[in-house]
């Protein structure tokens, strides 16, 4: 079985007076995801299209745009959840665009770096309810963090769309996980010092939409309520001393 779609794609590119958008017919599997129509608009129809993939199943983040103005990761977006067979597909929002689905994500991962988050983390105790048995001779086992660095939680996000300053929720949520994988007490603090900062926790507006928009359920939104809660606490200890 096949199925019929028409993809309203954003096209920019460096030197045009102005963006736009191009139509495409389609046809894919029913299965396929949107990953795949944009693919056969590539291979089919124009090859000056540029989009980002890699990994085609939700480990690499990089594939993430926007459609029908929902930010998606279109890897496992199936093409059936549009019943009417059209799809708008744009580059995410409050990135600079570099090429039609392609933005600049250079500063996020700036501000990534700077959070201290690292790819991997200590493995949770228990799946799906179940204890993880070890294997013999092992302590603990440890597995790739949830947040896969795709710049969604950036695009929803209504602060970063008033200044591009802001920390943002996926930096923030890696202090809030780097902050949880550390015992060192002055690291602890440095990090949390980092998102008190003028453009840190206190410019989020509580909106959620971060969280809504997650692909992975990193939830950045809870973390950065748990670090305001935790640099209320951290006040209080310096001006009282305790």
């Amino acid at each position: 079985m096949t199925r019929e779609l028409t993809l309203e794609i954003f096209r920019y590119k460096a030197g045009d007076a102005a963006p736009h958008f191009d139509t495409f017919r389609v046809s894919v599997p029913e299965t396929a995801n949107v990953l795949d129509a944009i693919e056969v608009v590539w291979a089919v129809h124009d090859r000056t299209l540029t989009f980002r993939h890699a990994c085609h199943h939700a480990s690499c983040g990089s594939c993430a745009v926007r459609v029908n103005r929902r930010e998606k990761l279109p890897c496992i977006t199936p093409v059936s959840d549009y019943a009417n067979g059209r799809l708008t597909i744009e580059p995410l929002r409050n990135f600079p665009v570099v090429s039609d689905l392609v933005v600049d994500v250079s500063g996020f991962f700036q501000r990534m770096t700077a959070s201290g988050l690292v790819i991997t983390r200590t493995a949770e105790t228990s799946l799906d309810g179940k204890p993880v048995k070890l294997a013999e001779g092992m302590s603990r086992y440890n597995r790739f963090e949830d947040c896969v660095e795709c710049g969604i939680c950036i695009s929803a996000c209504p602060t970063m769309a008033a200044s591009d300053r802001f920390f943002g929720p996926a930096a923030l949520a890696g202090i809030f996980r780097a902050r949880q994988e550390t015992s060192n007490r002055p690291d602890k603090v440095r990090l949390l010092e980092l998102a008190d900062g003028e453009h840190g926790v206190w410019r989020c507006h509580t909106g959620w939409e971060c969280s809504d928009a997650c692909p992975q359920a990193v939830n950045p939104a809870e973390a950065i309520m748990s670090l305001r809660r935790d640099l209320i606490v951290h006040r209080f200890k310096k001006l009282f001393g305790k």
